[in-house]
């Protein structure tokens, strides 16, 4: 009997945590009500299946009809474009991400007379839940493929425990799976194992999927054109390295414009319903909106009780501590981290919303984890082993602490945007708030969001770091 490999086993008791996960807190219990699933950002993702497939009218002047209930009307939020005609704020990845899930759940709908086909009912959220469990344990089986090119398959397993237990990657796959996250990390994996290949044997069938998923993720937030520089830094890391990139691109130049076209070619979806739209081919949706990048909230960002990201998941601390390793060992990845770490903390950290509302965690980071979950490799594939004892110990205290913090933020000990140094040490080791007093105290405490000021550029005030 062939024995099945400690990284399958790793990977399967991923796929199968999350599911008995999903099951016990059954995140679409709310369908159809103000604080279901298919919410906030989900609805801008999500708006163009129901308004296509639903109500066949991508201009939205079906919400004219007063007699739509509550999920129809208010899970659509367009903007208004300068011609008057109605825009999706956000673009449309995640919608084609959706599209598999929510066809099979729209086609049982329509064939199950008690079940309201209107894109809504409870059956289109629990499809779009198990669209992430699909994406999620994908990216991570192309994950495991990139890491175990550096390391030993026991590190791979840590590492893969590590992303998703250690990280708010879990209460983005679980508590809310159909936000972006779980989908950018899973294309983001792809796309890392793609350029592997491509600078080991590029042929058409790889120019073609890179391009294709290149292309999905500019769909799926814009700013992932970052992505990019993680693909041309590629085993980059000295001058000499540098120039051989730059011969190699002359030298494999039909290939990279077939990339470049299929890349483009995807994106085209976005600008034709923009022009559609519009009347521009490209159109910034979101309007009133900003980055200041000559007012970046780096700390804030980092350290802030609100939303630091290394508040919220201190295990990317070692990222940090292993860049130093990588470029030690010249670890292909070591450059497209560093500078992808310093692009994104910078583009994100300008952005008017730094905190990015509601949530937990600094939750753009999460589509970045398949590239700064390596670094840590580094520090466990080490012969120091009081170092390497030290790096588990704090693994084993980041993941049960991150696990603790997602029960807290389930059960809004911690709070979705209003976090405050007081808040937080006060309920530090609350799991659930038992009385009504509880919540008085918490609401006293916190401090809630100036977005007004904010969205002008201004500081709302001084923010405690940790």
């Amino acid at each position: 009997m062939k024995k099945v490999s400690f990284v399958r086993l790793t990977l399967i008791a991923i796929l199968l945590i999350q599911i008995v996960v999903i099951l016990n807190i059954r995140p679409w219990k709310n369908a159809e009500k103000q604080n279901a699933l298919i919410n906030w950002d989900v609805t801008s993702y999500y708006s163009y299946l129901p308004a296509v497939f639903v109500h066949q009218d991508l201009k939205f002047n079906f919400l004219k009809n007063s007699t739509i209930n509550y999920a129809e009307k208010h899970q659509f939020w367009p903007e208004t474009a300068p011609n008057g005609n109605k825009v999706i704020k956000t673009t449309m990845g995640m919608s084609i991400l959706y599209l598999p899930f929510f066809l099979v759940a729209h086609a049982f709908a329509i064939l199950s007379p008690e079940i309201n086909a209107n894109g809504f009912s409870k059956v289109y959220e629990i499809g779009l839940t198990f669209s992430c469990v699909f994406y999620l344990i994908i990216g991570m089986c192309f994950l495991s493929k990139v890491l175990l090119r550096l390391y030993h398959k026991k590190i791979v397993s840590i590492l893969l425990l590590l992303v998703f237990l250690g990280s708010n990657l879990f209460f983005y796959s679980t508590s809310e799976p159909c936000m972006s996250h779980a989908y950018t990390f899973s294309l983001a994996s792809i796309l890392m194992y793609l350029t592997t290949k491509v600078f080991k044997s590029f042929d058409l069938k790889t120019a073609v999927l890179l391009g294709l998923i290149l292309g999905l993720l500019f769909l799926v937030r814009p700013t992932n054109i970052l992505f990019g520089l993680v693909c041309f830094l590629f085993n980059v890391y000295s001058w000499k390295s540098f120039k051989k990139r730059l011969l190699w691109s002359l030298e494999n130049t039909k290939l990279l414009v077939l990339t470049i076209l299929v890349t483009l070619s995807i994106c085209s979806i976005q600008f034709i319903y923009w022009k559609w739209a519009t009347g521009d081919w490209i159109f910034n949706s979101y309007i009133g909106e900003r980055f200041y990048f000559d007012r970046p909230r780096i700390l804030n960002f980092l350290f802030s009780y609100r939303k630091g990201w290394l508040v919220y998941s201190p295990i990317f601390v070692l990222s940090f501590l292993g860049i130093y390793k990588m470029i030690k060992n010249k670890n292909e990845w070591g450059l497209s981290i560093i500078i992808t770490l310093i692009a994104t903390i910078y583009l994100f950290s300008s952005w008017w919303c730094w905190w990015f509302g509601g949530g937990f965690g600094m939750r753009p980071m999460i589509d970045y984890y398949p590239l700064l979950i390596i670094p840590i490799g580094e520090l466990l594939n080490q012969k120091l082993t009081l170092l390497k004892n030290g790096v588990l110990t704090f693994i084993i205290v980041s993941i049960s602490f991150n696990l603790f913090q997602t029960l807290q933020r389930r059960n809004l000990v911690i709070h979705w945007d209003s976090m405050s140094k007081n808040s937080y040490w006060a309920f530090f080791t609350t799991i659930k708030m038992e009385s009504r007093k509880d919540w008085e105290r918490q609401e006293n405490l916190l401090m809630k969001p100036n977005y007004d000021k904010a969205r002008k550029g201004k500081s709302e005030y001084d923010f405690e770091i940790l």
